[in-house]
């Protein structure tokens, strides 16, 4: 015995000491600790014969192992307690007896999970579950739920559905599960048979948490998350995970829920979050899980390692048994060992292998689900989603109707047209037919990939240019020779000013036989000139940019035509690039913009929308920017290189977050963090995390933002120090969250961070933060017990208001430190603190009554005063002292603009301190005043406080 509070027990042979220490032991947070205090105590009891209390405890002992992470232990107690009951019922009291039955259904669900029971014993003690419940009168609802459970665990479809249908059918009573569970357990099921819309309806309860217990919504959040992903609901199955991971990450008796969401991340894309799930319950390799969670968590290692090997990345390494870090091939081959070894044995008892198929098909990497961007560290590029090459059978009849599509988008210069040449290009190939030199040179036109070298490029536009004169098409022909210059400036420069005058000689004479193939080589040749002149270090002289001016008009005189338009985008796009000013450039941007966007040319409304959006944000125009580059963004391809979409994307993410528009914000963030990772750049990634984590706050989902700022933190200090005030940010934002969640431990750490770093020298562009951080460290603090720091922290953010000449923001800070001076203090003197208030309420009249000072300021002032005033009463707490400063605030709430919550504060205190002095005359006679001056309909709620209290004293108000 080594408990020292039983070993006193045992010794003394008191039953109520024994007593005593059961409950101490009731008061211990669950864990193994507790269930061998349980142990030890059970014994105890027993020697000492106290037959009740003995039942307690056993019961208690039960209930421990049922939320422990080996809950098959409850077996042999409840056995006990069971024959205890059979033998000598007048032990049990009502509670005791009923906590006997309902923990008849865990015992059932225990051996159904332990492979070592024998499948008659299940059998056995499921018709004994139906025998207890039928003679004592309680609903069969557990039952066939339980029945239901071993139903589907042996692969008995039809006993399942029968079940059921029995379930249904019955009503449930105090003995059922919670109404949250039984909700989940539904779900799940109809889930489990593939109707994922119907299991969302089922769950809907538990997820918008009009429903909730011990394990709800954990359970039914980590449920949920394929379910959605089947669905198409992407960013729903994203807050569910964000929110349901955090409340189950420190749960050892959640494995199962720990493990969906591993699986969730393995088979969305997601491997880095898989891997950091892995590595943060890496101990559950080595804790006496029961064997159904264990086989969980295999199922969850085993499918991350193998979407790691199916993306080339078998050696990567992932927190394996032994305290050690495996290469995820040889990790997936253990885990499949072990996973197999427990199917075995399930698959022995049950006499099938419906247990081997299910785990086998949970195991098991699908590439067919789509990827769930988290805004979350990646660990490889997420391929961008491309129309697949068909693969189709050449035929005369194929091949005629790919020419007549790829001719007309050709005609219509419509997007995409170099994809159906591509498809002429095979089909022509398969059947080895030959090629009108006009289509032939669009084939080599589609063929050309900057990505795969100059030289490559440079030799295709040759073949297409002398396809195009074969076919009579100069114009065309020439054009694609400006196109060959403004690839080629950089390669060469010297050669760029005459290639471009023979150019522009030779659409001079093609001007009127081909007008626009004439003026796009023109426009091209100009953008050639201009990106030489920018090349060179300098900008257009006044005669190029008359010649682009002239380029520019006749352009315009073009409207109808989309060759024009594309390419007079361009060259408006080019020149607002090369202005160094800044109100030019912004006008040039939104030029070529508007020619983009109207056109409807995608690339160069996607590239001018990403600089026009960003210049509207820095200028302020933050309504215009959102709608910018919410445009541009809708023209994003697949193929666009990661960088670019992921700026406009932040981009936009700014804006609507200047907007407070949330939503908007979060959906933009998602996306910028994701292609950054892609474009491997962690810094401006963690911006992007940074305000996906304040849109989430913003919409109260705490949990989902705690861990995107978690995220940020870890990529911040990679982005320029300019930008390291984030990292304060951040941390402030992870305290309020924290406090929200109401875990005051974490949130003080991040807070105190904040201050820290502050001090450290990183400001912050917000002077108040620091402040701020300050005042929420010191409500952490007391929330933790840690009053002396809480106060040390009122006072830094009391000096700090101070120091910004804010009064009344510090004022909130002071009447805090003053009422944690006293926590727990039955006797404490109230002098000091009393001081406080009286010299503080000196402070603020002197500033109200300061007419030198600014009208808004003073107001506030007023506001705190009154406040203070009333906190002041609260501080002493006797109606002679109290009394009199409760009428001062009254008559400072009406002092100018009417603060109707303070005279109603004031007034409802007043009226309990003149109740608790025996004045009910006088406290009626408040009540009526200040009904008075509450207008009936702009304060019908304050009204019906008062008047509620008003009659709680007695005589109807009659009003």
């Amino acid at each position: 015995m080594n408990d020292p509070h039983i070993r006193e027990s045992l010794m003394s042979d008191s039953s109520p000491e024994l007593r005593q220490t059961l409950n101490r032991i009731r008061a211990e947070l669950r864990g193994e600790a507790r269930s061998a205090a349980l142990e030890q105590h059970v014994e105890a009891v027993a020697a000492a014969a106290d037959r009740p209390l003995l039942n307690e405890a056993l019961a208690d002992l039960v209930n421990s192992y049922e939320f422990s992470m080996d809950a098959s232990r409850i077996l042999v107690p409840f056995a006990r307690l069971l024959h205890n009951y059979d033998t000598a019922p007048e032990h049990f009291d009502a509670n005791t007896t009923h906590r006997v039955y309902w923990m008849f259904k865990w015992v059932v669900y225990k051996m159904i999970d332990h492979p070592d029971v024998p499948l008659e014993s299940v059998e056995e003690w499921l018709s004994r579950f139906r025998s207890r419940y039928a003679e004592a009168g309680h609903s069969l609802h557990p039952v066939h739920e339980a029945e239901q459970e071993l139903a589907e665990h042996l692969g008995d479809a039809e006993r399942a559905a029968k079940a059921l249908a029995a379930m249904s059918a019955a009503e449930p009573d105090h003995m059922s599960n919670c109404e949250a569970c039984r909700c989940h357990n539904l779900g799940r099921i109809v889930a489990f048979g593939g109707e994922h819309e119907r299991a969302l309806e089922l769950w809907s309860p538990v997820l918008e948490g009009n429903l909730r217990c011990a394990h709800e919504p954990h359970a039914a959040l980590a449920s949920s998350l394929l379910s959605l992903v089947a669905l198409g609901r992407l960013d729903q199955a994203r807050a569910n995970h964000m929110r349901g991971y955090l409340m189950v990450r420190d749960k050892d008796d959640m494995v199962y829920a720990v493990a969906k969401h591993l699986r969730f991340c393995a088979l969305t894309g997601n491997e880095a979050r898989a891997v950091e799930i892995i590595a943060a319950h890496s101990r559950f390799y080595d804790l006496p899980l029961f064997l159904h969670e264990r086989r969980h968590l295999l199922e969850g290692v085993q499918v991350t390692c193998e979407a790691l090997m199916s993306r080339g990345m078998g050696d990567a390494e992932v927190s394996g048994p032994e305290s050690r870090t495996w290469r995820a091939e040889d990790l997936r081959a253990w885990a499949d060992a072990e996973r197999r070894a427990i199917n075995e044995r399930y698959d022995r008892r049950n006499g099938n292998d419906a247990q081997s198929r299910l785990s086998d098909e949970r195991a098991a990497f699908e590439a067919t689900h789509p990827h769930v961007p988290l805004g979350l560290k990646t660990l490889t590029d997420v391929p961008p989603q491309r129309t697949p090459v068909r693969d189709e059978q050449p035929s005369p009849e194929r091949f005629a109707a790919a020419l007549a599509e790829a001719r007309k988008a050709t005609a219509d210069f419509a997007e995409g047209s170099d994809e159906l040449w591509r498809r002429v290009d095979r089909l022509a190939q398969g059947l080895g037919t030959e090629l009108e030199p006009a289509d032939l040179a669009e084939v080599l036109v589609s063929r050309i990939d900057l990505d795969a070298g100059l030289e490559p490029a440079l030799e295709l536009a040759a073949k297409a240019r002398e396809a195009f004169l074969a076919a009579g098409l100069e114009g065309r022909a020439l054009s694609g020779q400006a196109s060959v210059l403004v690839w080629s400036v950089q390669a060469d420069p010297e050669a760029v000013p005459a290639e471009a005058r023979r150019i522009l000689d030779e659409a001079q004479r093609l001007a009127a036989t081909d007008p626009v193939n004439a003026v796009r080589a023109r426009a091209l040749t100009h953008i050639a000139l201009l990106e030489h002149c920018r090349l060179g270090g300098g900008g257009p002289d006044g005669e190029l940019r008359s010649a682009v001016a002239a380029v520019d008009a006749a352009l315009a005189e073009l409207p109808d035509e989309p060759r024009a338009g594309q390419i007079r985008a361009r060259l408006t796009l080019t020149l607002a690039s090369m202005e160094t000013e800044f109100e030019p450039r912004i006008a040039l941007m939104g030029a070529a913009f508007e020619q983009a966007s109207s056109g409807d040319h995608p690339f160069e409304t996607f590239l001018s929308a990403g600089e026009y959006a960003s210049m509207l944000n820095m200028s302020g125009r933050f309504e215009e920017g959102l709608e910018v580059a919410e445009t541009g963004i809708a023209r994003v391809k697949p193929d666009l290189p990661a960088f670019p979409v992921a700026a406009i994307h932040l981009t936009a993410t700014e804006c609507a977050v200047n907007l407070g528009r949330w939503a908007a914000a979060e959906r933009h963030a998602v996306q910028a963090a994701a292609h950054y990772d892609r474009a491997h750049e962690t810094g401006c990634a963690g911006v992007a995390r940074h305000l996906m984590g304040l849109a989430l706050a913003s919409q109260d989902r705490h949990a989902e933002a705690v861990v995107m700022f978690e995220a940020a933190l870890a990529d911040l200090p990679s982005m320029h120090e300019d930008e390291h005030w984030r990292l304060v940010d951040a941390r402030f934002l992870l305290a309020e969250a924290y406090e929200r969640l109401w875990d005051p431990r974490n949130g003080s750490e991040h807070a105190l961070e904040a201050l820290r770093l502050v001090d450290g020298g990183l400001a912050h562009p917000n002077p108040t933060v620091y402040p701020r951080a300050a005042h929420l460290a010191g409500v952490l603090l007391r929330g933790i017990g840690e009053k002396n720091a809480a106060v040390e922290c009122f006072h830094r953010a009391e000096a700090s208001w101070r120091k910004l000449q804010a009064l009344p923001a510090a004022a909130n800070s002071i009447r805090a430190a003053v009422w944690v001076a006293i926590d727990g203090e039955d006797d404490s003197d109230l002098r000091p603190g009393s001081a406080t208030m009286t010299s503080l309420a000196d402070e603020l009249r002197a500033d109200w009554t300061n007419e030198e000072l600014p009208p808004e300021y003073r107001e506030a002032c007023r506001g705190e005063l009154a406040e203070t005033l009333i906190q002041h009463a609260d501080f002493l707490g006797s109606e002679t002292a109290s009394s009199p400063l409760l009428k001062t605030a009254l008559s400072v709430a009406e002092e100018g603009e009417f603060l109707a919550l303070t005279v109603f504060n004031a007034t409802y205190r007043l009226m309990h301190l003149l109740e608790e002095a025996g004045d009910l005359d006088e406290a009626r006679a408040c009540a009526d005043v200040t009904l008075k001056k509450l207008g009936a309909a702009e304060h019908k709620r304050l009204r019906a406080g008062i008047k509620s209290h008003r009659r709680r004293l007695g005589d109807a108000i009659g009003q």
